[in-house]
């Protein structure tokens, strides 16, 4: 049987005009990796889509483990905080090699 580890999943959904500062932040705190993909859909402030090839909104994926979360939720907050519009939520997931999460903060 494989063995699982438990890490966390943090989604950030807000414009592609963060997605510097975003990975800007994670290198900060030693995040080993991220996916970003494009997004599209509608909520509280209307309906977003990628067809103008402008104010696109993107979700940023990335796993770690629940000791780094803290650090990361802070430095969003204070993005928040700012002005600036990001969706944030958190899952629990597992995966089978939890070493790929463990980048050190340098």
């Amino acid at each position: 049987m494989v063995s699982l580890y438990a890490e966390k999943l943090l989604n950030i959904i807000c414009n592609d005009s963060l997605e510097e500062k975003l990975v800007c932040m994670f290198k900060k705190y030693g995040v080993s990796g991220y996916t970003i993909l494009t997004a599209r859909g509608e909520g509280p402030s209307g309906h977003f889509s990628d067809m103008s090839g402008f104010d696109a909104n993107i979700v940023v994926k990335v796993i770690l483990p629940e000791s780094r979360m803290q650090v990361i939720l802070e430095s969003i907050e204070r993005k928040i905080k700012k002005g600036h519009h990001l969706t944030v939520y958190i899952s629990d997931v597992q995966v089978i090699t939890p070493d790929k999460f463990e980048k050190t903060i340098r």
